[in-house]
């Protein structure tokens, strides 16, 4: 295969709903041979599988640091189940998009930064559980994300995945790299 990989493509969109078919024919015109498609919620579990399976690509569930405050604590139950239902899919590579959100004002504060705390760090648990790579969501966040990598990793742990939207301090790139992450 030689051509690009998108490692992180909401093809599950609402604004590409129209012409999603359209978008990744010429996102392969252009040489984009491969995408990943991750999750952002529950509902669109089946969506990313979908649109995987249909173009050939790959899909990652989990319940995105934005999405939190409409997520039920039970999300991550489905998530659980949805990891161990397609955990013999090839297709699937990775529990994302995960992670944590210190921009976002509203994130920031109590109860929410508390919540997607939360559930980054189920999500790292069930990612080990399930030997799955992760894919996070990195904004304003490194510290915090590397803090938990490190706390559920028990320090020995080999994670893999990509830091998405990575904007940190050379200090922070390296930590992640030597935790086994490549930088988006």
């Amino acid at each position: 295969m030689t051509g690009w990989i998108d490692t992180h493509c909401h093809l599950d969109a609402p604004e590409f709903a129209a012409d999603v078919a359209a978008v990744r024919a010429r996102a392969r015109e252009r040489g984009v041979v491969h995408c990943v498609l991750p999750a952002v919620q529950v509902a669109h579990f089946v969506e990313v599988h979908r649109l995987a399976h249909a173009f050939g690509d790959s899909y990652a569930l989990g319940i995105h640091p934005l999405y939190v405050k409409q997520a039920q604590d039970e999300d991550l139950a489905r998530l659980d189940a949805a990891l161990a239902e397609h955990r013999d899919d090839p297709q699937l590579v990775a529990v994302g998009e995960i992670g944590l959100d210190y921009f976002v004002p509203e994130l920031c504060a109590s109860p929410l930064r508390e919540r997607q705390e939360h559930f980054y760090v189920e999500q790292l648990r069930l990612a080990r559980k399930h030997q799955l790579p992760v894919i996070l969501h990195v904004r304003r966040s490194a510290d915090m994300l590397l803090k938990g990598l490190r706390a559920v990793g028990n320090g020995g742990y080999p994670w893999q995945g990509i830091a998405h939207a990575f904007n940190g301090s050379l200090q922070q790139a390296q930590a992640f790299i030597s935790l086994g992450f490549k930088l988006g």
